[in-house]
């Protein structure tokens, strides 16, 4: 097609010249014929190339022509054609995925670099309170909680952030931001319901244990009254047994009642500064006494942190309980070393380990890796939990490293804004 079309138009461009040259010729006149050949040629050419024009700004018909003109028309016009039906297909598909964004019950929100929304479902309208003429609005001149503006302003989107929306209706949102190519998308679900059952069983947890807690108050005193008594064996023999199950509820009710105050503490101010090292050394001298193992404290420099002193108290009672009871004879380590301007809390001890299928499950209320060795050396099985929550108080997550037969290791680092470092010291403090 592209050779006929070169064809014709090789002939539209000499056949006037030829005609001109041979008729003006026969007269005589060969240079006049050429010249009026060529203007005749020229002319026609210009009429093809105004309607070429004349189509190409959509004010007339394509050019009818079988040169080149034509077969370029030809081209272009069947382009135009496969252009819109890809543009056709896309405006469907892209209709198809407005129609799945609008239909999720979670607000979808997407906003450019800078924080300016650039469209958002009618999920999100509805939770945040949006309209239409929002668009091109700053997210944070719209969502104004302190929570959410830090968090923004943090640039660090790896978790999720929940928080209480007060504007109209009072809502508790679950807002989650990912990058989109140079923009960002804010995924917002509605978690208030949750939130409710939430504290329905935080407050009932709180309130049953405290309930609990006179009680076996006074069970406990008298068994400790009848324990002091000349009893036969027998009855020896059971009061102890039930002294012990007592203390060992009583202390499962205590940490009930410390796990529910701090699943819903919620901290105004980053607490105090405090000595860490002073307190790890209270720590290990108050548990000295509790088994049999060599507990030492390291610490390469004097370490401050900014936080609540005793939430880190009870996260490292725990942490360094758990390694006596678990860790066999063993010695212990509590290692406070500086990181650039962050410090990393570690309690090392070299028992038999634990499985790795467990590690993911230690920090769930009440998960035991053995229950028969479980009850054999006591604790409630909320040790890990409280100490969970205590470090998502100071910022921190618990990491749990740990080979079978070798022993294992549980740590934190606190973060730089936590983290007071001094002059280095490279001291290990043994007790024995």
């Amino acid at each position: 097609m592209f050779k006929q079309a070169w064809q014709h138009e090789l002939f539209n461009a000499l056949f006037p010249i030829i005609a001109g040259f041979l008729l003006a010729g026969s007269l005589g006149y060969w240079l006049e014929g050429l010249t009026l050949g060529l203007g005749v040629a020229l002319c026609l050419m210009l009429l093809r190339l105004r309607a070429l024009h004349r189509w190409s700004h959509e004010q007339g018909p394509a050019p009818q022509d079988n040169g080149m003109i034509g077969y370029s028309v030809d081209h272009i016009i069947r382009r135009e054609q496969h252009l819109k039906k890809r543009l056709e297909q896309q405006q469907k598909q892209l209709q198809r995925y407005q129609q799945g964004i609008e239909s999720l019950q979670d607000g979808v929100v997407i906003f450019n670099e800078e924080g300016y929304i650039l469209s958002f479902n009618s999920a999100a309208a509805t939770l945040l309170s949006l309209r239409r003429s929002d668009v091109k609005q700053h997210i944070l001149n719209l969502i104004r909680s302190p929570h959410f503006v830090q968090y923004f302003n943090s640039r660090d989107f790896h978790q999720s952030l929940q928080f209480d929306f007060n504007q109209r209706s009072k809502r508790s949102l679950l807002v989650q931001i990912t990058q989109f190519d140079v923009d960002k998308v804010m995924l917002v679900r509605d978690v208030t319901e949750r939130k409710r059952v939430e504290t329905m069983r935080q407050n009932f947890i709180a309130d049953v244990s405290h309930e609990l807690r006179t009680p076996l108050t006074v069970i406990n005193g008298y068994l400790e009254m009848l324990s002091d008594m000349s009893l036969p064996p027998p009855l020896a023999k059971a009061i102890q047994q039930m002294d012990t199950q007592s203390q060992r509820m009583k202390t499962l009710v205590n940490d009930l009642i410390e796990l529910s105050k701090l699943e819903s503490l919620r901290h105004g101010d980053a607490g105090q500064w405090f000595d860490l090292v002073q307190l790890t050394r209270g720590v290990i001298d108050q548990l000295q006494e509790y088994g049999v193992n060599q507990l030492q404290l390291v610490h390469d420099a004097e370490c401050e942190m900014l936080g609540f002193a005793e939430e880190i108290r009870a996260v490292l009672t725990n942490l360094t309980t758990n390694a006596i009871k678990y860790g066999g004879d063993e010695p212990i380590t509590v290692t406070l070393s500086a990181q650039e301007d962050r410090i990393k809390v570690s309690v090392q001890d070299l028992g038999p380990g634990i499985a790795s299928e467990h590690i993911s499950h230690l920090t769930e209320r009440f998960y035991r890796v053995d229950s028969s060795r479980e009850s054999s050396v006591g604790g409630s099985g909320l040790g890990l939990a409280i100490v969970k929550h205590a470090l998502e108080h100071h910022d921190c997550v618990l990491d749990i490293e740990s080979t079978l037969g070798k022993g294992s290791c549980f740590s934190f680092v606190l973060p730089a804004q936590r983290s007071r470092i001094g002059i280095k010291a490279n001291t290990a403090e043994p007790n024995h």
